[in-house]
């Protein structure tokens, strides 16, 4: 009798991990199809090509276009390059 319970408790904790782990897998799968921009995506400064993180990076709008910048002192002076 007490093996019959340990089996059936044993399975149902496996159905939860199992479930939980499929959970995992879709949201993962599902986070950037609705065209959100990953945070922890790695970009370039065109500055001075040094890459950071994009949730860290400075972004400034140089004649219509998004740039990402690793500093303010960066993005300054490629502000100041194209206004050449």
């Amino acid at each position: 009798m007490y093996r019959l319970l340990l089996v059936f408790a044993l399975l149902i904790i496996l159905f939860f991990l199992v479930r939980r782990i499929i959970q995992g897998f879709q949201t993962t799968n599902l986070s950037n199809r609705d065209g959100s921009v990953d945070q922890d995506q790695m970009v370039e400064d065109p500055e001075c090509h040094t890459f950071v993180p994009r949730r860290t990076a400075v972004v400034e709008e140089v004649k219509g276009h998004s740039y990402c910048f690793c500093s303010r002192e960066c993005a300054k002076a490629f502000q100041d390059r194209q206004a050449r």
